[in-house]
């Protein structure tokens, strides 16, 4: 809707340019701010696709044409390190990555966050560009951003990024299935099969997510303008770890808690499972968690939504009522428990 409007607007200032010259007089500031606007996302494309991958897993000893899977990737560091999506490299140690000079390449997988849809490669070339991961604490809905990548695998021939404009369309949401995005941004850019892995960035050039998860209407698996993005503050938590060859687990309080809102503060504990770090940390059934590290709940389902990003060993800080006291309690997180099969 947002995106409609902003076209709608482009072309009555376009529009402009044909009018009586006095009209056209008035109707100039908006033309100029549209084609500065223009401008502005046109020098954050070329900005960020020079650093956007193509990535593909093949079993061919040789650099394959035809890839199994394929999706998209971003450098972040002048060392050739890129993220994608853990889906995207399908459990492979090596994939297949398309620079956009024309060269293709193998890389290694360096490390791996299953759960969290997340992986690393390390791409054999030096000087490549890069982009820096952004903070995506400071999106507000509303906010333009760009999706960059590899949509159906129609950059397979020449590695060259599409980009799509659009704006955050909602914060803070969770989807959960094989992988769990459990504070994803969600955005209105056209994304399509092939774009996971591929950055989400601000106006200014900086990744403030990765494209992973779409809606899709139909067999034909086509946007529907609900795309959903693993945000660069989530990323920042497990890099580290990524980079030193780990596989990232999950993190585990180990409490239930009441999802809809009770007219209470935070998220009220209505279960604390025995042995967990909430157990060893005295939390309480009836306690309410207002606040996790400096961020405060203000919805009951922000608790899940902070706890589900964090990496096992993590340590957090929890802001604690209980009754008409309040305390604060550190809690490492452990391991999540894996599902009974």
């Amino acid at each position: 809707m947002n995106s409609a409007r902003w076209l709608f607007a482009l072309a009555l200032a376009s529009c402009a340019v044909c009018l009586p010259r006095g009209v056209a007089r008035d109707e100039g500031p908006a033309l100029r701010q549209a084609l500065d606007f223009e401008a502005r996302v046109r020098d954050a494309v070329a900005r960020v696709a020079s650093a956007v991958v193509t990535v593909g897993v093949s079993e061919e000893p040789a650099l394959a044409s035809r890839l199994r899977s394929g999706g998209s990737g971003v450098v972040i560091d002048p060392e050739g390190y890129a993220l994608t999506c853990e889906h995207v490299t399908e459990g492979a140690d090596e994939v297949v990555v398309g620079l956009p000079d024309g060269r293709t390449v193998r890389a290694p997988v360096v490390g791996r966050d299953v759960l969290g849809d997340l992986a690393l490669l390390k791409l054999p070339v030096a000087g490549h560009p890069w982009v820096p991961l952004g903070d995506s604490r400071a999106l507000r809905v509303g906010d333009w951003v760009l999706a960059l990548g590899n949509p159906f695998g129609l950059a397979r021939q020449d590695h060259a990024a599409a980009a799509s404009l659009g704006v955050v369309s909602a914060l803070h949401r969770y989807q959960a299935g094989t992988k769990v995005y459990g504070d994803a941004l969600q955005f209105d850019a056209a994304v399509n099969p092939g774009n996971s892995g591929g950055p989400l960035c601000d106006l200014s050039g900086r990744v403030v997510g990765l494209s992973g998860r779409i809606s899709v209407r139909g067999l034909a698996r086509h946007n529907v303008g609900v795309g959903f993005a693993i945000p660069a503050e989530q990323i920042a938590l497990v890099l580290d770890a990524l980079r030193a060859g780990e596989e990232v687990t999950r993190g585990y309080l180990g409490v239930r808690f009441f999802l809809a809102p009770d007219g209470g503060e935070g998220a009220r504990i209505s279960d604390v499972l025995p042995g967990s770090p909430a157990a060893r940390a005295g939390l309480r059934p009836g306690d309410r968690i207002l606040r996790v590290g400096g961020r405060r709940l203000d919805h009951p389902a922000r608790l899940r939504n902070a706890l589900t990003v964090l990496p096992a060993g993590a340590t957090v800080t929890l802001g604690v009522l209980r009754g008409a006291r309040r305390f604060e309690r550190t809690v490492r997180l452990a391991p999540r428990p894996e599902a009974p099969r």
